[in-house]
Parts: structure tokens; sequence; C-alpha cells
């Protein structure tokens, strides 16, 4: 066979494997994960929030305050959503929420950054004094 077929051949396959999406089979590499200096605010504030054990994985029974910050971080990330068979996605779980909102609020408390309304205080705290009522 003549080398220059064969080499215009190469470069025509070359070609076409690198207009392919996914060029080797593989599926494409996720972009990276947000740092953990860009978690969000958590839509609800979990009052004890340290106490909320992890519901899945390797972490299954841990409370989030024996975790590693990296690993509250990681668990305070928005998940890609679970798309059903219709191709919309399903809401998210109740347990997932509250992990996510718990390290959320474990993240901002450390940073200062929760607003100073939504700090949430221990029952203690809000205590009434009985004694003294106004009536």
């Amino acid at each position: 066979m003549n080398l220059e077929l064969i080499h215009a051949e190469l470069v025509r396959i070359r070609e076409a494997l690198e207009a392919r999406p996914f060029a080797s089979g593989a599926p494409a590499a996720k972009p990276a994960s947000p740092r953990s200096e860009e978690v969000p605010m958590p839509t609800e504030i979990i009052v004890d929030a340290g106490n909320v054990q992890v519901h899945f994985g390797k972490n299954k029974g841990v409370a989030l305050s024996s975790l590693g910050d990296r690993s509250v971080a990681w668990y305070a990330q928005e998940p890609e959503p679970r798309i059903g068979n219709n191709g919309k996605p399903f809401p998210p779980r109740p347990e997932d929420v509250l992990l996510r909102n718990a390290a959320r609020t474990i993240i901002h408390q450390k940073r200062g950054t929760l607003p100073s309304a939504a700090v949430p205080t221990t029952p203690a705290a809000t205590s009434v004094n009985e004694e003294h009522v106004p009536f």
C-alpha cells in the first residue's frame, strides 16, 4: 500500500475522533467541584447542626461535628440532580436537605458569615424567666 494513503487515512481518523465529544468512549471529565469557600448559605438554619448524622456512604452514622472540614464542605455542596426515566429531576429527599443545611450551617458558623438574625441559639439561651411574668 501507499504510505501517503495510510497517512491521509490516519489523519482523517484522528480528526473524526477529536470532533467527537467522547473520543475515548470515557465520559467527559466533570468540572472541578466548587471550592469550599463557595459554599452556599443554608436554606434553613439547623440549631444543633453538629449532631446531624450522615445517612449514607462511608461516614454513615457519624455526626458532622466528628468530621474534618473538608468532609463537612463536601456534604455542603449541591449534588448532581438524580434524573428519572421521564428526564425530570427527582425532588431532594428530606434527609439530604437536612444534612446539606447542617453542613452549610456549620461552615458559615465557623466563618461568622451567617446573618445575625439567623444565628441559631441553644434552647438554654431562649428559656423564659417564669418568675417574672409582666401581666
